[in-house]
């Protein structure tokens, strides 16, 4: 079975870098495909809080995010197509939605799929307790690397903290009662 979903989400995001990127002005270019700022989501364009998931200016900021959904793509074939598709699509949104309400000014940009992938790994953690295999050390002390390794990442520069705060809850929330 192959990872359609995270396939497709990793096109699309390497597509828009290089739309975004071949404009004197990426900036300007993420705004217009679609990045989140408040002021332009307080005038209707309520579609920012999904398409700015999928838009980055930086190489390294696509490099660590498309590695990091690769990593998470075998998350896929567990939950299958259409749960991974809600728990990443709705943990975009979630993650958007919070540092639209509680970061920045109304001429803030925020892009990134990071509030998806942290939905994702919100998924894994209810999975894995579901499954009752926290009780195993192992499993244990990974889990609790990778996230000590995302919860270091939020004390970066220009890092929307809240949009991984809100895609964590709501992957959490979509997985309690899916999974």
């Amino acid at each position: 079975m192959i990872n359609i979903v995270s396939y497709a989400a990793i096109a699309v995001c390497v597509i828009m870098y290089i739309l975004i990127n071949r404009s004197s002005y990426p900036v300007d270019a993420a705004v217009k495909y679609g990045a989140l700022m408040p002021l332009r989501v307080k005038r209707g364009e309520y579609w920012r809080l999904l398409s700015a998931g999928f838009l980055h200016i930086q190489i390294w900021h696509l490099v660590m995010n498309m590695l990091s959904l690769y990593n998470l793509s075998s998350l896929e074939l567990v939950f299958g197509h259409g749960l991974f598709a809600v728990i990443l699509l709705a943990s975009i949104i979630g993650g958007n939605l919070l540092s639209f309400l509680l970061e920045g000014n109304d001429t803030t940009v925020t892009l990134g799929i990071s509030g998806g992938l942290y939905g994702l790994l919100a998924g894994y953690l209810v999975y894995l307790f579901k499954l009752g295999l926290l009780a195993d050390p192992s499993v244990r002390f990974s889990l609790l690397r990778v996230l000590g390794i995302n919860l270091l990442i939020n004390f970066m520069p220009n890092v929307s903290r809240m949009g991984h705060a809100g895609g964590f809850l709501s992957g959490f929330v979509i997985a309690m009662f899916m999974l």
